[in-house]
């Protein structure tokens, strides 16, 4: 969490710098240009399911983080950063809202249905909370 507090901070933590604010800056832009992140298939079924990104496909790589162009609804802003790990393991630092958020989990397949679910309550339910 002190990770991403720091890039919601513009490379800043706790008064100390860590990242000067122009490195956050260039890790949060389109580094992969016209290409597309697409839908992902397994090759290996045990260990993760067919995966879909945020933006089915419109999102794009900075440096570090898959960038969601578009906002989701009840959750994330538009240029919102993101990754994930393969024992469901999510995070976002949403810059625009000031809100980051990880969901820690060890279990396999990766993309499981119910991680997923966990994670979209999870964001909804702080986004909502926010809001209050």
């Amino acid at each position: 969490m002190r990770f991403l507090r720091m890039l919601l901070n513009d490379g800043e933590l706790d008064g100390a710098r860590i990242l000067s604010a122009e490195t956050v800056r260039s890790m949060a832009k389109n580094h992969i240009g016209d290409l597309t992140v697409p839908a992902l298939e397994t090759a290996r079924p045990e260990l993760s399911h067919d995966f879909t990104f945020v933006d089915d496909g419109r999102d794009k790589f900075g440096l570090g983080f898959l960038i969601n162009f578009s906002a989701k609804e009840g959750g994330r802003s538009s240029g919102s950063l993101a990754w994930a790990g393969l024992y469901n393991t999510y995070f976002w630092v949403d810059p625009q809202a000031g809100i980051t958020g990880v969901i820690l989990s060890q279990f396999l397949p990766f993309s499981d249905p119910r991680a997923l679910e966990t994670l979209d309550l999870f964001e909804r339910g702080v986004y909502d909370l926010m809001a209050e």
